[in-house]
């Protein structure tokens, strides 16, 4: 749960943001509430980053349009984006909090990450994401390891991946492996954060 301080906080961003979208037109309009939704998990639940797949003329604009308007968005709210793969049809990307995605690599295995997967040392949010980037326009394959980005237990991310020696002991939006209950209680901390967010703006 969030505190009452918090709240106050995001009730305060969320007014100025809703008031900032009386003055834009409708596409960009349509594209931040959707947007809003999207993140819910990032805004309210604690999730470290979402990944995002905006198909071209969803929001009856130009993608870079969309990247344009994210970037007013991650403004309002205090949160960073990144372009990980742009074709003629689509753009991907994820918006992130920095300091999270950072402390989630301080905390992931080093053996993993850099004598596995061979990251370089001395990673942060950008130079992790940069790389990710990089190896999925190279390969045309999204790296599993952006679970790390994206707030999934790490137990889950290595796993899928093959890298410990977890089974798979369900499924819950992605595969758990190991221990559920943890997985399970981060899944419906990100499902309370979109009711959250879908109730401010029915409110609004």
């Amino acid at each position: 749960m969030i505190d009452n301080d918090l709240l106050k906080l995001h009730k305060s961003v969320f007014l100025d943001w809703k008031n900032k979208l009386g003055s834009v037109d409708s596409p960009q309009e349509s594209f931040e509430r959707w947007l809003f939704i999207q993140v819910s998990g990032v805004l309210f639940g604690g999730k470290t980053g979402e990944l995002l797949i905006v198909k071209k003329d969803f929001f009856s604009m130009p993608l870079d349009h969309c990247l344009i308007h994210t970037d007013s968005f991650c403004e309002s709210w205090g949160l960073k984006h990144k372009l990980l793969v742009m074709t003629g049809g689509s753009l991907k990307f994820i918006v992130y909090r920095e300091d999270a995605v950072n402390l989630r690599l301080k905390r992931a295995s080093k053996k993993i990450l850099h004598c596995h997967l061979r990251y370089p040392f001395g990673l942060n949010a950008q130079t992790f994401l940069h790389e990710l980037a990089k190896r999925w326009q190279e390969n045309g394959r999204i790296p599993h390891e952006i679970g790390v980005a994206l707030g999934y237990p790490l137990k889950d991310v290595w796993g899928f991946m093959g890298l410990n020696k977890f089974r798979c002991s369900g499924s819950c939006g992605w595969q758990i492996f190991g221990d559920p209950e943890p997985s399970m209680k981060t899944r419906a901390r990100y499902a309370d954060a979109r009711k959250r967010a879908e109730c401010l703006l029915r409110a609004a």
